[in-house]
């Protein structure tokens, strides 16, 4: 069995959507083996209380159940990297066996704005225009708008949340980026939260990486190096929002290839590895 004939299992990044998997896979009928998971919703979040340790432990039960036998390889987006890495863990030490982890652009979550967030933003909204897409401008103001009226609720904004949640129930449904703009920012304060504590663990990834990433995203290599002893790094072309983009997704599929071409196989790790937790 080879790399390409193993589960892909996908986690996005913190809006949830499915990222475009064609460039994951060597030939059309590969889609069937990509598994998506999803993140919970807003309200589902705070009706569970959810913490990063939690919705670890559910998605590497959700594998176990959907790929029960082979081995599988874990690709994570953005944010869905350090899920995608705690989950790889998690599997390791219960002896699911893991062939690889590929992280796409994985950078360093912080619940609040990063540096040059202004420069960023402003080259989005003027690529979306040169690129003639207005309405793909006009979501990105809408969202934009959104995440500034949340950012501005602070620590305050889960309490908010669930003090008004039908409320924001009935915006979320006029406008489903409400909705998707509040379940992101929600998600991010409880990743950033919880950041700490994954690298405060002496435990390692056993299985191969690779980070492939954009030139904006070089700072986080160190933080990946350290997680993933095995790690393969691969510049990509473009950058955060325009790697998945019909002009870049030729060097992703390339490069994807190139770094998982030798995850052939996947074994449990020994029972002595898995009692000192990996």
């Amino acid at each position: 069995m080879s790399a390409a004939q193993l589960p892909l299992v996908v986690l996005p990044g913190a809006r949830g959507h499915a990222p475009d998997c064609t460039p994951f896979c060597a030939t059309p009928s590969d889609l069937d083996r990509v598994v998506t998971l999803r993140y919970p919703a807003w309200r589902a979040q705070l009706d569970a209380g959810l913490t990063a340790q939690a919705l670890v432990e559910a998605l590497a039960a959700e594998i176990i159940d959907r790929a029960p036998q082979a081995p599988v390889v874990l690709l994570g987006v953005s944010i869905g990297g350090h899920f995608a890495y705690a989950t790889a863990l998690r599997l390791e030490s219960l002896g699911h066996p893991v062939a690889g982890l590929c992280l796409i652009d994985s950078g360093t979550i912080t619940a609040a704005r990063a540096a040059g967030w202004k420069t960023r933003l402003a080259s989005h909204a003027a690529d979306l225009l040169r690129r003639g897409r207005p309405g793909a401008l006009a979501l990105h103001a809408r969202e934009l708008a959104w995440r500034g009226l949340f950012r501005l609720a602070g620590d305050d904004l889960p309490t908010l949340a669930r003090d008004y949640a039908a409320v924001l129930e009935r915006i979320g449904r006029i406008d489903p980026a409400f909705a998707e703009e509040l379940g992101m920012r929600l998600l991010i304060r409880v990743t950033a939260a919880w950041m700490p504590s994954l690298d405060d663990q002496d435990s390692h990834l056993h299985a191969p990486a690779a980070l492939l990433r954009t030139g904006a995203s070089t700072a986080n290599d160190a933080l990946w190096r350290k997680r993933c002893p095995d790690l393969r790094i691969i510049d990509l072309p473009g950058n955060h929002e325009t790697l998945f983009e019909t002009e870049n997704a030729a060097a992703l599929h390339a490069a994807f290839l190139a770094a998982t071409a030798e995850w052939s196989h996947a074994d449990p790790l020994p029972p002595a590895l898995r009692a000192h937790g990996g």
